[in-house]
């Protein structure tokens, strides 16, 4: 009988012990390494085209800035990245070295770009080179919403390109 009495008070011991430990709310606090601050809560992602260096093929390269800068003047802020070059190695610059942007203006939906003179005097003499200044520009540029086509200019003159190539730019480019 005495067992009885012992087994019983251990199995509801047991049974009240465990209704406590699953029934407290504990809350558990977690603390961050680091603080986010405001700075990078105003972070966004932004996306920019080089040349990969090995085959020479248009790549992506994303970049986390602060959308405060977007916010001022985003085609200037995209634009002088696009010409300060890559952050990675494995990429190349895409625009000529030298070249530096005069104006840059919408105009409804497209962008009327106009870099000086060193966007044509210090180009590459490789054809596909050259087509991945143009294509680097559009494609970095239409990625914003409000861009749909992209006129570059030269020393605020349109129709001056290349001239040993077809590639022009009196012409709107579109991605």
């Amino acid at each position: 009988m005495k067992k009885w009495i012992v087994v019983i008070l251990v199995v509801l011991t047991v049974l009240i012990c465990g209704i406590l430990l699953f029934n407290t709310n504990v809350e558990v606090e977690y603390v961050p390494e680091t603080e986010i601050g405001e700075v990078d809560m105003r972070k966004t992602m932004i996306t920019l085209y080089f040349q990969n260096a090995e085959n020479k093929e248009l790549q992506k390269e994303s970049r986390l800035i602060d959308s405060k800068d977007l916010l001022l003047d985003p085609y200037y802020e995209l634009l002088n990245m696009l010409i300060e070059g890559p952050e990675s190695n494995f990429l190349q610059k895409t625009v000529p070295e030298g070249t530096r942007l005069l104006n840059v203006e919408l105009v409804g939906e497209c962008l009327n770009v106009n870099f000086s003179k060193e966007f044509i005097e210090n180009a590459s003499n490789d054809e596909a080179e050259r087509k991945n200044y143009i294509h680097s520009i559009v494609n970095t540029m239409t990625e914003l919403k409000e861009v749909n086509t992209v006129k570059i200019l030269i020393e605020g003159e349109e129709g001056k390109g290349f001239s040993d190539s077809g590639l022009d730019f009196s012409e709107e480019f579109r991605r």
